[in-house]
């Protein structure tokens, strides 16, 4: 029986090979491919357009690095509400529905199909965080959304599947800073952005480093971290920021943040 390979060529000089065990789902929605394999050693694997995205085996390192450093920095706040930009398969939901303090999540997606089809083949990682009580679901176009709601937000993230298509679909004039812009508007005064980027390793960081330029000319505070990402073969970096000029996410102790995180695994081990 002849073997079948995804082959992952998200960077132009590399390319990386995995044997499926079997094909779970394929199908093109009105925005993008999306392709669910088995995948011997990482499991339950989703690829969109061509280009990983989370595994069965490692997704909670990425979800974890994406959320808990503002949420802890957010810990003593009773009540936050947050935006989520980019549905996704709802892993980035269940990560946040273990904090307490937050009461409302807005998440956005503009493509109703795709979250529809996390739903159903990705139980494992949204582990029913769409069902949650605090969690409104908007099908919409983030720009788009951000351009038409008066609402400010403890912490806004963006889990857009890939930060080059940031207004994916969108009705408005396309331009990258002005949408990080909108999303500057819609903090309070003390909150939290955090996207994630692209590869950041030693070799390819020129992008990371590209769009943290961008968003230093709309936020007075914007800092790096990074994380390794066995199923992206990679480095893959986030960048971190507010619109208060005091904000310092260094300021953090480890004891506070292993206090904070006894049940998270990538901060834990």
């Amino acid at each position: 029986m002849k073997q079948k390979w995804y082959i992952d060529k998200y960077l132009p000089n590399y390319r990386g090979y995995y044997l499926i065990k079997k094909v779970l789902f394929e199908k093109k929605t009105k925005f993008q491919k999306i392709q669910i394999f088995d995948l011997f050693d990482f499991g339950k694997s989703l690829v969109i357009d061509n280009i990983a995205q989370s595994s069965e085996k490692d997704e909670f390192i990425y979800h974890e690095c994406l959320i808990h450093p503002a949420l802890i920095l957010q810990s003593a706040r009773k009540k936050i509400e947050i935006l989520v930009l980019g549905a996704g398969e709802g892993a980035t939901l269940r990560e946040l529905l273990k904090y307490k303090n937050v009461k409302k999540i807005t998440t956005v997606d503009i493509d109703k199909e795709a979250v529809e089809i996390f739903k159903k083949f990705l139980p494992e990682m949204h582990q029913g965080s769409f069902n949650d009580k605090r969690v409104n679901l908007v099908i919409a176009s983030a720009e788009d959304f951000l351009l038409n709601t008066d609402k400010k937000y403890d912490v806004i993230f963006s889990d857009i599947s890939d930060f080059s298509y940031f207004n994916l679909g969108s009705t408005a004039k396309k331009s990258q800073i002005n949408f990080y812009k909108l999303i500057n508007q819609k903090l309070n005064k003390d909150g939290i952005f955090v996207m994630h980027t692209s590869d950041f390793s030693e070799v390819n960081y020129k992008d990371h480093f590209k769009l943290k330029k961008t968003l230093e000319k709309v936020f007075p505070k914007v800092y790096s971290y990074r994380a390794y990402i066995s199923f992206f073969d990679d480095y893959w970096g986030f960048l971190i920021s507010s619109p208060n000029p005091k904000f310092n996410p260094n300021n953090i102790s480890e004891k506070f943040i292993r206090n904070k995180n006894k049940s998270r695994k990538i901060y834990t081990n």
